[in-house]
């Protein structure tokens, strides 16, 4: 005879009155039975695409670059380099101004590791966060 399907429940909640200690023994201390309660329904917004804002995205970049230029992974005049091309990306109006002006970050990245003014490991992680970038909704 096949499995039969077990109806599912609320939780059980027992009486204001029953002590903790109680609950966990099955014994209350009132003579109440426990109450079936609904949880309540939680409605949130849909999450966020990968990416998130805009906003979100730079805010990141601008926390490796800081992070980095602390770290001494990142020069300072690559730091502000960087900054100036984030800024572009980050007030791009349209979905193509931010494509292209998060290219030319990533491009810019590529090189600045190349010439051995940003580590490799802050170039690596700069570039997903630019790409993160690039994913953002404008």
């Amino acid at each position: 005879r096949p499995p039969q399907v077990l109806p599912t429940y609320d939780p059980i909640v027992p009486p204001t009155t029953a002590s903790p200690t109680a609950v966990e023994t099955g014994t209350a201390s009132s003579s109440a039975p426990p109450t079936r309660v609904r949880p309540p329904v939680v409605t949130s917004s849909p999450p966020a695409p990968p990416g998130g804002t805009v906003v979100e995205a730079a805010d990141r970049v601008d926390g490796l670059i800081e992070e980095g230029l602390s770290a001494g992974q990142i020069r300072s005049d690559v730091g502000i380099d960087l900054r100036n091309l984030l800024r572009i990306a980050a007030n791009a109006t349209n979905q193509a101004d931010l494509t292209v002006a998060v290219a030319r970050l990533r491009d810019k990245i590529v090189e600045r590791r190349r010439e051995g003014s940003v580590s490799p490991a802050y170039a690596g992680r700069l570039d997903a966060a630019a790409a993160e970038l690039g994913a953002a909704r404008t």
